[in-house]
């Protein structure tokens, strides 16, 4: 499965330049996104409180994550680092979770 995550920090942003530029790295490299994950929470919010947390327990080996740009993730290094660790990833293989930028 392919999901394209989007996150916003406020309802007063808008989530159409993310989905814009993951649509065009997909269609550059021929990718279709299965599933889109959009969530309106700030960056700084533990990632076991968000969607994208929801979604890491979910993945199974292959899945990939598309987003716009490591930042999605959240707001620092610890967090991206808590994005992708916060899980037990036994039938995923290191690559796995693949976060692409497409930047």
């Amino acid at each position: 499965m392919i999901y394209g995550y989007i996150r916003v920090s406020t309802d007063k942003q808008t989530v159409e330049n993310q989905r814009f530029e993951i649509i065009k790295f997909c269609k550059r490299e021929k990718i279709t996104i299965n599933k889109w994950i959009e969530e309106t929470i700030s960056g700084t919010t533990t990632v076991d409180k968000r969607k994208l947390g929801q979604l890491l327990k979910t993945l199974k080996k292959n899945d990939i994550i598309i987003c716009s740009e490591i930042s999605r993730l959240g707001r620092n290094l610890h967090l991206y680092l808590e994005a992708l660790n916060n899980q037990n990833y036994s039938e995923i293989t290191k690559y796995k979770p693949l976060i692409i930028n497409t930047f």
